[in-house]
């Protein structure tokens, strides 16, 4: 698996793909502990059945395998997934290498797609102003004139004043 990675990254892109058989499609839309998750499809394009190996390669630098796959006859395909190791990573490929029976080896990928920014700022919850909820008034008496007399002529009055909070 190595010497074809090694000879794959190599070799210069026009002769490692080879669309006809083998289709390899991925993104990076979210991520998982603070690391870009990777989700990826390869679908075998030919009438034969085949074996094939899916590996990556982040920022043209850093690489590892993901996965075997045995894929039957068209248009059977499989997905995964994978974390990347570190956060910083601007774009992953993820490539894909099967040997077909008749002895040609097919390598294919996703080719360079932008990697999730797990160190964005997220948004802050939406919050809802609700209108203050009406409360019930709540009255209170002023203890009455007792009119007793004293010159001021109003006799015996009681006021009640209501104060809505709300």
């Amino acid at each position: 698996m190595l010497v074809a990675l090694g000879l794959a990254v190599a070799v210069p892109a026009a002769a490692q793909t080879d669309p006809a058989r083998l289709e390899v499609t991925a993104s990076s839309d979210h991520c998982a502990g603070g690391l870009p998750v990777v989700d990826y499809t390869v679908t075998n394009r030919t009438s034969t059945p085949v074996s094939v190996q899916t590996w990556w390669v982040a920022d043209a630098s850093v690489y590892d395998f993901a996965a075997s796959h045995d894929l039957g006859p068209a248009p059977d395909g499989a997905t995964g997934s994978f974390t990347l190791p570190f956060a910083f990573y601007a774009t992953v490929t993820v490539y894909a290498t099967a040997a077909w029976p008749d002895g040609k080896v097919t390598t294919n990928a996703s080719w360079a797609i932008p990697v999730a920014d797990c160190d964005a700022p997220t948004s802050p919850p939406t919050t809802v102003v609700e209108p203050p909820t009406p409360t019930t008034p709540t009255t209170i008496g002023d203890g009455g004139g007792n009119g007793n007399g004293h010159g001021n002529g109003r006799g015996d009055r009681n006021t009640t004043t209501t104060i809505d909070f709300g």
